[in-house]
Order: structure tokens, then C-alpha cells, then sequence
């Protein structure tokens, strides 16, 4: 009898073998619903078997080098931060994770290079759970490839085995479990969907009574992913390293998912590191904001991070957390909408490059 690693193994090759198209997008759906539940349940099997261990971060966001060996990971960070193994790595067992500290427009962003990663990661193989739990805790997942190694479709299976998913949409599907009735199926008006392909995936996930919601643009996918536990949902980019020595650049980009952004550089000539800096920083969605002290003065040069969508609220706890009990307003001075000394309140969403002063009783 097979064991659950080899089915996992063998429905991967039919998934791989298998072209999506219309007429096969029911089947894929399927093996993908079998592929979730043996994932499932063979980290249950893993469950109090392995080491684990916690890793320092610091600064305004943590990003991970992800790749398989030998890709210029470390040469990368060196160029990107000036870290060097010899004298900055941390040893955890057998894992060794290689940190730097990257300084762009005044954030703080930790990289860490993490081992070189193998097929069946996520089963175990070669520490493969340590580097992603590392990869699970970051803000960030850069994946590194070279014109030899210029495919993540792999690296991507690993993740998704794992339970990471990288710069997919969260278009969940509601699911309310009942204790009769069977699989009651509702949906919004003009949605359509495969009535059998979800009753076998529900089937497959050992369900039989429940209600589900489906809005418009669900797929069979997002039906699987809520039934899923224990989904971290990341954002990603691709570096494509050792961009001197690529003679076509289309030919990577057609082997490279069209929703993760590429970025081709060079850690040997300096191509594309400025470039790259600013891909980081846009897809941590970081935001810089500066305070105005009681002279009126304003310090350019140290602005304090925020992630989008943060408040002055935010603002006030990265001050002092006592300052939001004394809080009485705040002044915003935005040079990008041409706002000047506007007086808000303590729920008021920030933008990058805003000037702020806070009022206190």
C-alpha cells in the first residue's frame, strides 16, 4: 500500500503531466482537493517529530532569499547589504540562515539568505521545514533564479505543500458547517460553478453536511483553499540573478508565473540593484512619514515606517503607547495632495511622505 508521500508524489506528476484547459479544469480541481487532504493529513503524521527554533528579526520587515543552491543568494545579500557568513550568521542545528540589513529611504528591511532549497521540502527533506517556517514568519519571499535555474514552479509547489501562498488574491468561500441536509450550495446572482466538482471536493475533505456561499469569481481553487487550515498568504517577486550573463530576457520571463513581478540583476556588475530596492519596498507597501516637532522643525532623514493603511494611531504607539491615552489631535501636512496643517483625528489613514505633529493634552 502507498504510503501518503508517494501519493503526494504521484498526484504532483499527474498535475505536472495535466494541461489546463476548459474540458480539463474539473480534473485538475479534483487532484487538487486529493493533493490539500493528503497534505493535511500528512502534516499530522509530522506533528511533534521535528525541531523547531525561532529566529531573530528586527527592523521595519523581514524579507527572505529563497532559491535553489547555487543561484547567488549569498553574493546577492552581500551586494544588497555588505553581510558577510563569515562574520554574520546565525546556526540553528543544521540550518544555516545568513541575515544582512538592507537601508532604503530610511527603512530598516532585514534579508535573510536562507539554505538552498530541495525537492520535497516540505515533507522534511534536507531541513526543508525549518526554512519554511523561516519563509512563513517573513514579510517577504524574494525568489532567487539564474538563466540555468530560471524556473519557481518548483519552489512554488513546496510552499503551496506547506500552506504559503504567493500573491494570490483572498477570495475566500464561506463555509458553514450543519449537522443535516447534505451540501447546500448558494451563490450570487450571475455566479457560476460545477455543482458536482464541488460536492466531490467537500467529499474529499471528509464533509457531507454544509452550507456554502459562493460570491462571484470564486473558482474550484478558492473552494479549496478555505477548506484548508493554517494558510499564510504572502507577497513575492522573482530576482533573476546573474542578469550579465542572460542573452534573452523574453525566454525567462514566458518560463516565470505572469503574477509574480521579475526583476532581472546582477550581484557581479550592480545591474538592477536599485531597481530591485525599490521592488522590495513597494511590495512590503511601506510608507514613510515624518513628525514635526514643537519648534515646528522636521527631520527628513529619519522618517518613521509604517505599513499602508496604518493611522495616527499607529503613529502615536510607535511613539510612546501612553501617548494615544493623552492624544488630542493631529496636524497633516501632505506635499503629494497639497494639503497643509490639516487637523485630524486619531483614526486618520496616513500616506507616504505625510508631515505630522501630535497634539497631547
Amino acid at each position: 500500500m502507498a504510503s501518503i508521500e508517494e501519493k503526494i508524489r504521484e498526484i504532483r506528476e499527474e498535475l505536472d503531466r495535466t494541461k489546463y484547459n476548459k474540458a480539463t479544469e474539473h480534473h485538475i480541481g479534483i487532484l487538487k482537493a486529493k493533493l490539500a487532504h493528503l497534505q493535511a493529513e500528512a502534516e499530522k503524521h509530522r506533528k511533534g517529530g521535528g525541531v523547531g527554533f525561532s529566529l531573530p528579526k528586527s527592523g521595519d520587515a523581514t524579507v527572505v532569499l529563497l532559491g535553489f543552491p547555487n543561484v547567488g543568494k549569498s553574493s546577492l545579500l552581500n551586494r544588497l547589504t555588505g553581510a558577510r557568513s563569515s562574520t554574520g550568521d546565525f546556526s540553528f542545528t543544521t540550518l544555516r540562515v545568513i541575515p544582512g540589513m538592507l537601508f532604503h529611504r530610511g527603512a530598516r528591511i532585514q534579508l535573510l539568505d536562507l539554505p538552498g532549497i530541495i525537492e520535497n521540502a516540505s515533507g522534511g527533506h534536507g531541513r526543508g521545514r525549518e526554512v519554511l517556517s523561516v519563509v512563513r514568519a517573513a514579510d517577504l519571499v524574494a525568489f532567487v533564479v539564474d538563466p540555468v535555474n530560471a524556473s519557481v514552479d518548483r519552489v512554488l509547489a513546496e510552499l503551496d505543500a506547506s500552506g504559503i501562498v504567493v500573491n494570490r488574491r483572498r477570495n475566500r468561500v464561506t463555509i458553514r458547517r450543519t449537522t443535516s441536509g447534505g451540501i447546500r450550495i448558494y451563490s450570487a446572482r450571475g455566479a457560476s460553478y460545477d455543482r458536482q466538482a464541488i460536492l466531490e471536493v467537500m467529499k474529499e475533505f471528509r464533509i457531507s453536511n454544509a452550507e456554502v456561499y459562493l460570491r462571484n469569481g470564486n473558482t474550484l481553487e478558492d473552494l479549496i483553499f478555505s477548506l484548508r487550515k493554517n494558510i499564510t498568504h504572502m507577497r513575492g517577486i522573482v530576482v533573476v540573478n546573474k542578469s550579465d550573463l542572460i542573452s534573452s530576457r523574453e525566454k525567462i520571463l514566458a518560463s516565470l508565473p505572469p503574477d509574480i513581478p521579475a526583476i532581472f540583476v546582477s550581484a557581479v556588475t550592480g545591474e538592477g540593484l536599485s531597481e530591485l530596492k525599490e521592488a522590495i519596498f513597494r511590495e512590503l507597501h511601506l510608507i514613510r512619514v515624518f513628525l514635526r516637532d514643537r519648534a515646528g522643525n522636521v527631520d527628513f532623514d529619519r522618517p518613521m515606517i509604517l505599513r499602508e493603511g496604518a493611522t495616527v494611531r499607529q503613529v502615536c504607539r510607535k511613539i510612546s503607547r501612553e501617548m494615544i491615552q493623552s492624544f488630542r489631535y493631529a496636524t497633516v501636512s501632505s506635499p503629494a495632495s497639497r494639503v497643509e496643517n490639516k487637523r485630524v483625528g486619531i483614526d486618520y489613514h496616513v500616506a507616504d511622505g505625510d508631515i505630522i505633529n501630535i497634539v497631547t493634552r
